[in-house]
């Protein structure tokens, strides 16, 4: 009855995801196992309220992430613009709030677990303000402290958009309208560089 249910679920309210562009150099990743097992049932019974049957583009990819998460056993909780996210350590102290200056280690991939970009194979963490990113890890980030490690899913809308990422000698690093998974670990917050 519970498999049944999730493909009824599944089925119901899935939707296609865009090509990528396969000259981009792409690596395959099989997201970290999550902190602790979480029965199916019960992540089916904590997700199925995010579920939607409106038709429209957000809808749909947020009953995709619904999917994906139950999918891979993934606790996530989901914010009211549809963010899915998942700390997998809290770090300490308080939480990072907007313009913080912090230096995070990530890495970024689709839903399929192709790799579009890592700080960690370039072995150089980057630094930057919150507010000064895509609204997904502008309003992620917040919901942390220094330390942690934490995975989100964001829908385009928190992402890249209609417009999709393009390098700067114009080849698709991100095609327009895709669900983004990104695993990130705040290294540090930073002392304001212009302060």
């Amino acid at each position: 009855m519970r498999n049944g249910l999730f493909l009824s679920l599944f089925l119901l309210f899935s939707c296609g995801d865009a090509k990528i562009d396969k000259s981009q150099e792409i690596t395959q990743v099989t997201p970290s196992a999550p902190k602790a097992a979480v029965a199916q049932d019960v992540l089916i019974q904590k997700l199925s309220t995010a579920l939607s049957s409106d038709t429209g583009r957000v809808a749909a990819e947020q009953n995709t992430i619904v999917n994906h998460a139950i999918d891979q056993l993934l606790d996530m909780e989901v914010t009211q613009t549809g963010l899915f996210y998942q700390i997998e350590s809290p770090g300490e102290g308080p939480l990072l709030k907007w313009a913080d200056y912090i230096e995070v280690h990530y890495k970024g991939y689709f839903l399929d677990g192709q790799v579009f970009d890592s700080s960690y194979k370039r072995g150089e963490p980057i630094q930057f303000y919150i507010g000064n990113m895509i609204p997904a890890w502008n309003e992620g980030l917040q919901l942390l402290s220094p330390g942690a490690k934490a995975r989100f899913i964001a829908p385009s809308h928190l992402a890249y958009g209609e417009k999709g990422f393009l390098t700067g000698r114009g080849d698709t690093l991100v095609p327009a309208h895709k669900i983004l998974v990104f695993e990130l670990e705040v290294l540090e917050l930073l002392p304001d560089p212009n302060g």
